[in-house]
């Protein structure tokens, strides 16, 4: 029998994790009396902490809140982009750099027109910066992507896409977050732990809460058979 090996890219929910300029922190308390014989606690959040996924509902009117996403959107091939060795003085993310990309994927010189199905239909980016969580530049200064790379990932109807980073626009602009879920593309944010990852592709697992909101924090993790 095979056995599995799951890879957590989940940022545990703590006490002083940090939030996104201007968001709400995250507070944990245990509130159980000291007498008890057992444990109650709460939290106190917005629902852009951490590891966490937008719906369409973030931004387009009446668009699909998280307890409308279909659970088998959230699951599915995952395959890893990896633009560790992207060049540094530039933080977009384009079609160009598709080309020094360490995947499985194919005609990328073409990809502004090519459908490929080897992209799956989960994407993951790698960019190597959740390196940086807990310095001062980790919510302003990150990687983000150009139209033309969101327009290539909607064209080959990916149900969503993960980034290890604060987001997948610009510090304080939203664009390519309108672009995904104006198309029913979901978008998760600061992923972790993408420095284990051996394979290009994974099959992936992408769990929110049940929720009727415009986000949720969530546990992402993939399996490969070992």
């Amino acid at each position: 029998m095979n056995s599995m090996k799951y890879i957590d890219l989940t940022r545990k929910l703590k006490n002083n994790i940090l939030e996104y300029p201007g968001d709400p922190k995250f507070k944990l308390k245990a509130i159980n009396d000291k007498n008890s014989d057992y444990n109650l606690s709460k939290i106190e959040t917005g629902l852009h902490i951490g590891t966490h996924i937008d719906a369409p509902y973030h931004y387009i009117e009446n668009g699909k809140k998280i307890n409308e996403i279909k659970l088998e959107k959230l699951i599915g091939k995952s395959t890893i982009l990896n633009f560790k060795n992207k060049d540094k003085i530039s933080k977009e993310i384009n079609l160009e750099d598709l080309k020094i990309v360490s995947t499985n994927i194919k005609n990328s010189k073409n990809c502004k027109t090519n459908k490929n199905e080897n992209l799956g239909e989960i994407a993951i980016l790698k960019t190597g910066w959740s390196n940086n969580w807990k310095k001062e530049n980790y919510f302003t200064e990150n990687y983000y992507l150009s139209k033309d790379f969101a327009n290539y990932l909607i064209e080959n109807e990916i149900n969503g896409i993960c980034i290890d980073g604060p987001s997948v626009d610009k510090f304080e602009n939203n664009k390519i977050h309108k672009l995904f879920l104006k198309n029913n593309i979901w978008i998760v944010e600061n992923i972790t732990n993408l420095n284990h990852l051996r394979k290009n592709s994974y099959f992936g697992y992408v769990i929110p809460l049940n929720i009727d909101a415009e986000a949720s924090p969530v546990r992402v993790f993939l399996s490969k058979e070992k």
